[in-house]
């Protein structure tokens, strides 16, 4: 069977839920994309910079304890899609930058 041919279990179905979804309570998503896409909080914390949006150190580290926890503070679905707005972003950012020639530098005077 090649990579193109239709699975033997038949068509996609959609996965039960495995939790309430609550809109303003996305930390457990946020984490599981973390995990996924191997982004670092540091580099979470310089894209949202970038679109300016300061992120201290105590919200980065709200985003990834539980929610017995005292430092706990919910992350919402507008903040979430903010995050990974600003990372894309930056990713594009680094992908036409790297694809620009470089800029010609000024001929020396002195020569």
């Amino acid at each position: 069977m090649s990579e193109h041919d239709t699975p033997v279990r038949g068509e996609y179905t959609r996965p039960p839920m495995q939790r309430g979804v609550d809109p303003q309570r996305m930390n457990w998503l946020w984490q599981l994309i973390l995990q996924a896409t191997d982004l670092k909080p540091d580099e979470v914390r310089a894209a949202l910079n970038a679109i300016g949006v300061a992120a201290t150190d105590k919200r980065l580290a709200s985003w990834a304890v539980s929610d017995r926890d005292e430092n706990y503070f919910p992350l919402t679905i507008a903040e979430l899609e903010r995050n990974l707005r600003a990372v894309v972003a930056v990713k594009q950012k680094r992908a036409e930058a790297a694809t620009q020639p470089p800029a010609p530098t000024p001929a020396d005077p002195a020569a």
